[in-house]
C-alpha cells in the first residue's frame, strides 16, 4: 500500500484513491484498466494525468520499466534495440551538453523519454507505434512525447554516422586479427582494397580522420607483417 505522506496534496478523495491504485499497480506490473479507472476517479482523462503526473513527482514514485518490459507491454519489442540505441545517445548527448554548460546531468530514464524512444525508432523505421497507448497507459503528455520524439530524430544523421564508424571499427579489428591469425601466410595486399571492402560505400569520407588514419596504418602493418 502507498501511503501519501503530503498534506497538501489538494486533489478529491476519489481521484487519490484511484491514482494510488494506478501507482500501486505500477509497482508490481498488475494490468489495469485505465479508462475504468479514470471514470471511477470522476474527472476528465486530461486532468486525471496532469494529477497523476503531479502525485507521482510529490510522492517520488517512478516507473523503473526497462526497455525490454515496454517493448512487450505495447507490442512493440521489435524496435527494442534501436529504441535502446535511440535513448542510450539521446542521454548522453544531452547530459554532456548538461556538463559543458555547468548543470547537473538530467535524469532521462523516466517512461516519457523511453517512450519517445521507441515513437522515434518506428519512424527511423517507417513503421508504425501507437503513440498514443502510450499516453493513455502511462499518463504521458501527447504532445510532450512529440516533441521530445522529434528532438531525438534530430539526431538521427549524427546517430546512423556514429553507428557506421563503430562499425566500421569492429569490422577492421575483426580483419586485423584474422590477418594476425593468418600471419604465416603472407599474402600481397594492397592497403586501400581492405578498407573500402569492409567500409559502407559513400560513407568513408565523412569519418575520415586520425582515428581512420591508425586504424590505416594498423591493417597495412598486419597485411605486409
Amino acid at each position: 500500500m502507498l501511503k501519501l505522506t503530503i498534506l497538501h496534496w489538494n486533489f478529491p478523495h476519489q481521484v487519490k484513491v484511484c491514482i494510488c491504485i494506478e501507482l500501486a499497480c505500477r509497482q508490481h506490473r498488475l494490468s489495469l484498466e485505465k479508462s475504468f479507472l479514470i471514470k471511477l476517479a470522476g474527472i476528465p482523462q486530461k486532468q486525471y494525468k496532469t494529477a497523476f503526473s503531479i502525485s507521482e513527482s510529490l510522492l517520488k514514485v517512478k516507473n523503473n520499466a526497462t526497455m525490454e518490459q515496454l517493448g512487450v507491454q505495447f507490442s512493440c519489442s521489435t524496435h527494442v534495440t534501436k529504441a535502446t540505441k535511440i535513448h542510450t545517445f539521446y542521454s548522453n548527448k544531452i547530459n554532456n551538453r548538461q556538463r559543458e554548460m555547468g548543470h547537473d546531468p538530467l535524469d532521462l530514464e523516466g517512461p516519457l523519454y523511453k517512450c519517445a524512444a521507441f515513437v522515434a525508432a518506428a519512424k527511423m523505421s517507417r513503421s508504425k507505434t501507437n503513440a498514443r497507448e502510450f499516453c493513455t497507459t502511462l499518463s504521458l503528455s501527447t504532445a510532450q512525447l512529440d516533441t521530445i520524439s522529434k528532438d531525438m530524430l534530430s539526431f538521427k544523421d549524427e546517430m546512423t554516422e556514429q553507428q557506421v564508424s563503430q562499425t566500421f571499427a569492429q569490422k577492421v579489428e575483426a580483419r586485423s586479427q584474422q590477418l594476425g591469425q593468418n600471419s604465416s601466410n603472407k599474402t600481397s595486399v594492397k592497403d586501400d582494397d581492405l578498407l573500402w571492402r569492409y567500409y559502407p560505400t559513400g560513407a568513408l569520407q565523412s569519418v575520415y580522420n586520425q582515428d581512420f588514419l591508425n586504424w590505416k596504418k594498423k591493417m597495412i602493418a598486419l597485411a605486409s607483417s
